[in-house]
């Protein structure tokens, strides 16, 4: 029997390798394409032990298309997805030029540009804060005009909250986008370098669960094909730090069933704005007063989500992306047994590590699985880079659970800095 071939997409960003390849290994044959370039920003790499087919490099992003290309017309290719938010274009385009399931090209725009997507909300009637683009300072009287403070300065092709901030001066924020502009080509791919940035009025979140120690927003993945969608999960997300940083979340969420859905729905309307039609879409949303209103969408998983989702069911994200990108649409968890979470505590930004204290402590907590150092002594946070200490990763019983284990991960990090210039 021939094997369907999977052309997986690999940017500098975006989860491990082996992670990756082994789950789609299980579903058809995995050709990796990167650049070179992408490659090596990567902390891993690859290499023989990796179940893979055949391997595509270009020397840059630039070139990757075109070898992509030539590879599909002599070898075939049954499918293309990707993890990676920089990779999300080029993906789009070779799924059409070749004919496989895919994003069509002409609303990629929406998922990656989010002045684009804010724009085709709004068109859609879908409710969103008051937002302004910001092309350089000559725009920021208007921006400030249109957007009452406070508000969220970020970038409107970045990942990962790099570069954004809180406004809650007029003054603030010529300064802010001068001190962003100086910093996209140092953040490691998390903000293109023709970015622009965007101003949004801060959203008022709600609680809306039975426990303290969420915050109030939420995600939810979602799968389609050709249109037709299926929601995996609602996930729980803990408190930022500042400026708005993630410290972590909690999957499944422990709201109830009722919010859930209403969380869902808004979710489907989202999309169904955008025109999704094709792979796999994180969707954000704050609980507000007025009920779930869009954070953002992306045309790709979340985060950690799919190192969450075996740890409480038989479920897993990557294998569902590998059958999403062939053209079927799989069954959705049925259920989950307990709630698995992840933990990120954060340095601030604009510093230099001294050292961290308490990971190893953290291994010994009940219900942590893993803890994954990330930085250490002499890493610099400059630019937004670097700031995520470890990656912890757990199963709980009850979202109580999840809280309290977060406390214990947050209060058992201690580190030490020195200002950027100091020894």
């Amino acid at each position: 029997m021939v094997r369907p071939v999977l052309m997986l997409f690999v940017g500098a960003r975006g989860m491990g390798l082996a992670d990756l390849i082994a789950p789609l290994a299980a579903v058809a044959d995995v050709v990796v394409a990167a650049g070179e370039d992408a490659l090596a920003a990567r902390p891993d790499a690859l290499d023989e032990s990796l179940p893979l087919a055949d391997v595509v490099l270009a020397a840059d992003q630039a070139g990757l298309l075109e070898k992509c290309l030539h590879y599909a017309e002599h070898r075939g290719v049954d499918g293309a997805l990707t993890f990676s938010e920089d990779q999300v274009e080029v993906t789009a385009a070779f799924a059409e030029q070749t004919g496989v399931p895919g994003q069509p090209t002409r609303t990629v725009s929406r998922f990656v540009d989010k002045h684009a997507q804010r724009q085709a909300l709004a068109d859609a009637g879908v409710p969103v804060p008051a937002f302004h683009l910001i092309r350089d300072a000559a725009d920021v009287p208007a921006a400030l005009a249109a957007v009452p403070l406070p508000a969220v300065l970020k970038p409107t092709r970045g990942s990962g909250g790099a570069l954004v901030s809180i406004i809650t001066e007029p003054g603030e924020v010529v300064d802010r986008l001068r001190t962003a502009g100086v910093s996209v080509p140092h953040v490691g791919g998390a903000v293109t370098a023709d970015t622009c940035f965007i101003l949004e009025q801060l959203l008022v979140g709600a609680n809306r669960h039975d426990i303290e120690g969420f915050a109030p927003y939420v995600s939810v993945e979602s799968l389609a094909v050709g249109g037709q969608y299926r929601h995996l999960a609602v996930t729980d997300r803990f408190p930022v730090a500042p400026p708005v940083l993630e410290t972590g979340m909690m999957l499944p969420s422990g709201l109830p069933g009722d919010v859930r859905q209403r969380i869902c729905d808004a979710a489907g309307e989202a999309l169904r704005a955008l025109e999704f039609e094709h792979g796999l879409a994180h969707t954000e949303l704050m609980l507000t007063a007025d009920g779930p209103v869009v954070i953002e969408v992306n045309a790709r998983s979340g985060g950690a989500l799919p190192y969450l989702f075996p740890l409480v069911g038989d479920f897993s994200l990557v294998e569902a992306a590998g059958r999403v990108a062939l053209g079927e649409l799989p069954v959705c968890p049925a259920d989950f047994r307990g709630h698995a979470v992840f933990y990120a505590p954060q340095h601030p930004v604009g510093v230099r590590v001294r050292k961290v204290d308490g990971l190893g402590e953290l291994r010994t907590l009940p219900g942590i699985r893993a803890v994954i150092p990330l930085t250490g002594a002499g890493t610099s946070t400059e630019h937004f880079r670097n700031t995520m200490m470890a990656a912890v990763i757990g199963s709980v019983a009850t979202p109580q659970d999840a809280v309290t284990l977060w406390h214990k991960v947050m209060d058992g990090v201690h580190a030490e800095y020195d200002t950027i210039g100091e020894r």
